[in-house]
């Protein structure tokens, strides 16, 4: 199976409507985005910027994340 890249661009809505089980990966890095009313305009470019995060770091977190999941048998 092909490995899903993520852009820094994507909102935080629009990531969790495609792959829902990164809800609990937003959780247990205690980013409160999720459920904010924010999540629908907040790309994860911001969302690192808010929280201090190096970008690639986090997005290649997603994309693990992603790929994990989609790699599950």
């Amino acid at each position: 199976m092909e490995s899903v890249s993520i852009s820094s661009d994507i909102t935080v809505k629009e990531l969790l409507a495609r792959y829902p089980r990164l809800l609990q990966v937003f959780l247990d890095m205690g980013l409160l985005c999720v459920g904010c009313p924010a999540e629908a305009f907040h790309s994860l470019r911001e969302v690192a910027h808010e929280y201090h995060l190096d970008l690639n770091h986090f997005v290649k977190s997603i994309e693990t994340a992603v790929n994990d999941e989609n790699s599950s048998p």
